[in-house]
Parts: structure tokens; C-alpha cells; sequence
């Protein structure tokens, strides 16, 4: 079974289109003897994006298939490979991990981690739609993460150079943030290539991108003024400068102080120092990698509601093991899951933990974090939505796969469920043959981000 790209609905092996949208296949080309594509992800100006399966690994992979004129000549064939092999040594759990480099005919391609998922501006878009913002210490550690995945890069030298909501992923199943489309990183150091380039999207470019004058003044601080732009869109819905034509909008980057944030939502305002450095045009003035950003975020929250605790303390079980907690307010309830659980998964071993409240649970996964969470919505104090909240920002805390139980299905805001990768959704009162079905399901999924995460 092949997945459509579009809809992400399964069709058979042979077949041509989408039998849910029919959307058309591509030819099975075959990469490396390695990658067998199935379907067009995306173009762009440097080249296609496909969906691929590794046959070796019998996995996805993204496949980003390079146009000709990026390898030209040996130099450029070159400089391309030595740039595959920075981005191929950068392991972060925030940037899409490069996994090999090939030649293809007269081009060249990369095959990436596959990020299933929404994009950020999907996100931001959606909350807008239901005139809300996204919340924020949802937004947090949005941003924090982004950051982490830069701070990543930068550390190996690179610079992203297209930071923008669109190139950041929100993976369904564990909400990760996810920073994509690393293809027009370029080295800080000189390469010995003095072409000028615009390189970039308009509404996040920092002024000395536009310019493009001396690529020696593109360096980690111009992904920090992009990321500026991308935080300011989260938390306010739109980028600070984003209206009349391409020409307005960079003259407003090269010129205008952005708006503080507190000057569109004054709840903000303790955020307005960070981002107003961000976005200064003084590329010395502004942070310089995204570590520098990470600590001036971690100290402007330290002492208020947003602050960050220590990592939990990862649990080291005797395999199968597989760490689970229930929070919900319902002793019934409560009680038919944890038998639920252990008759839904014979053979392994349970570590289970049932919480009565999103301050119990959340104290608890500060100590160990779960590998399942079966989570009501309707509590008291903290409800559903924000114990989720507070448990993907905790160091880790992409890690869980979620369960939603709730009695009032209907009035269930499940989009902002899925803004932090939640896809399965169960009515009270649940059947014992479905609950096992989808937990049987969940922890699956929780196994393999386990293994694939090298958690214990």
C-alpha cells in the first residue's frame, strides 16, 4: 500500500491515482537502487520534492531531486556534497534529519526524515479562522523548539537561510516542531563563490539578505531576524511586515521598526525584549544563534507561568515495557482503562499510573515521562487542552502519543488537539473492543518513537 501525498489516504501498490481524490502517482522511479518513489510532495525553485519509500529500510523518506543548473560543473557538484554531508552530520530532534546524498542522472538528490503532519502557517491559519491566537505556551514552546533546531545548525556552521512557518512542520502523533526545507543552507565560511543571490522569502528576510551584497554577513543572525518574523506571525497571526507589493514589503524590512508584540496583545509584553532583538536591523545587535535566543527565552520565562522545569528522569525498563498513565477525573473511568490497558496488550509489560488531575499528571511526568497518555478533556482546573499544553513543553514531551477521551465529543475542539499531533479521538462510553483497538494502535506508534528517539 502506497499513501496519497495529498489526502493521505492508502491505495494499492499498482495503482495510478488517489481512489479518494485522484490525485495521479508518478512513475515508480527507483533512486540510488534504493528510493522508489510514489508521489510528488512538492516543486520548488530548486527542484522537486517526492515522497519515497526505502527499500532497504521499508520506510518513507522525503526526496528532494535537485534541478541540473545547481550542478553545472565539478565545483558546484562539489560544494553540493560537502554541503550533504554538514547538513547529514546535524542530529537534533527539530531538524529534518538528512539520512544520504546521490547522483541521479545529470542531478543530484537528498533523502531526508519524511515528516508527516501540518506546516506552522496551517496552524496559525486555523486559529485565525476560529479569531483566536495560538496559545501561548503552546506557542513557546513552539518557538523554543524552532530555535533548538537552528541552534543545532549553527553549531555546525550552517545557515538556513528560509526560516518561515511553511518550512517548519508540526508532526502528527507527538506535536514535534520541525524545521524542513534545509536546502538553502550555505555555509558561513567563504566557498570561494562571490555570486549574489536572493535567497529567501520577503516577508521573513533580514536586511543584509536582501541586500546580498557580501554573503560574509549572512550568518546565524539572519535565520534570528526570519525567526523574529515567524514568531511574531505566531503569536499575532500575521508577520510584522506582509502588505502591499514584494518591493513595499522588503523596503519595510530594510527601513521600519516591526510593532511590538504587546502593542497587538498586551499579555505579551514580557516576550517584547526577545523579540524586538530578534528583529533589529543591526545584524550585530541581534542574537546570534539560536542558543543565544533559547537562553534569553529561558530567562524571560524563568519566573512566570512559562517556566521550563528539569527534564524527567528517563525510566529504565526491561523490554517490553511500556509506561502509560490515564488522567482522568472519573474514578469509573479511570479504573475500565487501566483494565482496559492490560487486557489490550498482552505480553507487556505496563507501568501504569493513573492521574485524578492535570496538576497530578503533569507532576508526575515531570518525574518520568509516559510513553501513552489516555486523556480526558472535561476536568476541573486544568482541562484537557492545557495539561496537553504543559506536558509537550516539558523537555521531552513530544515524545507521548495521546488518546482523547471525551463525553462531549461534539463540542470537542479537536483542532487544537491536532495542533499538538493528536489523531485519535474516542467517545464516552467507550466499547472494551475499541478502546483496545486504538490503544493496541497508540502504542505502537509509541514503541517505534521510542526506538527511533534511542529513548529508554
Amino acid at each position: 500500500m502506497k499513501p496519497c501525498a495529498r489526502c493521505g489516504i492508502p491505495s494499492s501498490d499498482d495503482a495510478t491515482h488517489c481512489g479518494l481524490c485522484d490525485r495521479e502517482f508518478p512513475e515508480m522511479t527507483v533512486f540510488d537502487g534504493r528510493y522508489q518513489v510514489e508521489s510528488t510532495l512538492g516543486r520548488g525553485q530548486q527542484g522537486t520534492v517526492y515522497l519515497a519509500r526505502d527499500l532497504g529500510l521499508n520506510r518513507h523518506v522525503a526526496l528532494k531531486v535537485l534541478h541540473a543548473s545547481h550542478a553545472d560543473t565539478p565545483e558546484a557538484a562539489s560544494r553540493l556534497k560537502r554541503e550533504a554531508t554538514a547538513l547529514a552530520a546535524v542530529r537534533n530532534d527539530h531538524v529534518a534529519q538528512v539520512y544520504s546524498f546521490g547522483a541521479h542522472g545529470d542531478t543530484f538528490f537528498l533523502a531526508m526524515e519524511y515528516v508527516r503532519g501540518r506546516n506552522l502557517d496551517t496552524l496559525v491559519a486555523e486559529h485565525t479562522a476560529h479569531n483566536e491566537h495560538v496559545p501561548t505556551h503552546r506557542g513557546l514552546t513552539i518557538l523554543r523548539q524552532i530555535a533548538e533546531g537552528l541552534a543545532s545548525l549553527h553549531d555546525a556552521g550552517i545557515v538556513h537561510r528560509d526560516v518561515k512557518p511553511s518550512n517548519v512542520m508540526i508532526e502528527q502523533g507527538t506535536g514535534r516542531t520541525v524545521l524542513l526545507d534545509l536546502g538553502l543552507a550555505r555555509w558561513f565560511e567563504q566557498r570561494g563563490d562571490t555570486r549574489v543571490s536572493f535567497v529567501g522569502t520577503p516577508a521573513y528576510m533580514a536586511p543584509e539578505a536582501i541586500l546580498g551584497d557580501d554573503p560574509s554577513q549572512i550568518a546565524g543572525h539572519t535565520d534570528i531576524y526570519a525567526l523574529g518574523c515567524t514568531a511574531f506571525e505566531l503569536f499575532t497571526g500575521a508577520p510584522p511586515f506582509a502588505f502591499g507589493t514584494i518591493p513595499e514589503t522588503l523596503a519595510h524590512q530594510m527601513w521600519d521598526m516591526a510593532p511590538s508584540l504587546s502593542s497587538l496583545r498586551p499579555e505579551l509584553a514580557f516576550l517584547d525584549p526577545v523579540i524586538a532583538r530578534a528583529l533589529t536591523k543591526d545584524p550585530g545587535a541581534r542574537y546570534r544563534s539560536g542558543a543565544q535566543m533559547i537562553a534569553a527565552l529561558d530567562e524571560m520565562c524563568a519566573s512566570g507561568p512559562y517556566a521550563r522545569g528539569p527534564a524527567p528522569v528517563p525510566a529504565v525498563p526491561s523490554a517490553p515495557t511500556l509506561r502509560l498513565m490515564v488522567i482522568d477525573d472519573d474514578e469509573v473511568f479511570s479504573e475500565f482503562a487501566a483494565g482496559a490497558c492490560e487486557l489490550a496488550l498482552p505480553g507487556i509489560h505496563l507501568e501504569l499510573l493513573c492521574a485524578s488531575s492535570g496538576l497530578e499528571a503533569l507532576q508526575a511526568a515531570a518525574r518520568t515521562c509516559p510513553d501513552v497518555v489516555v486523556l480526558d478533556y472535561d476536568m476541573p482546573l486544568l482541562d484537557g487542552l492545557e495539561t496537553l499544553s504543559y506536558l509537550r513543553a516539558m523537555p521531552g514531551g513530544y515524545g507521548p502519543q495521546v488518546m482523547l477521551v471525551s463525553s462531549n465529543m461534539r463540542h470537542l475542539p479537536k483542532w487544537r488537539f491536532a495542533a499538538m499531533g493528536v489523531t485519535d479521538f474516542l467517545e464516552k462510553p467507550v466499547e472494551l473492543g475499541e478502546f483496545a483497538e486504538v490503544l493496541s494502535d497508540v502504542a505502537g506508534r509509541a514503541f517505534a518513537h521510542r526506538n527511533r528517539f534511542n529513548r529508554a
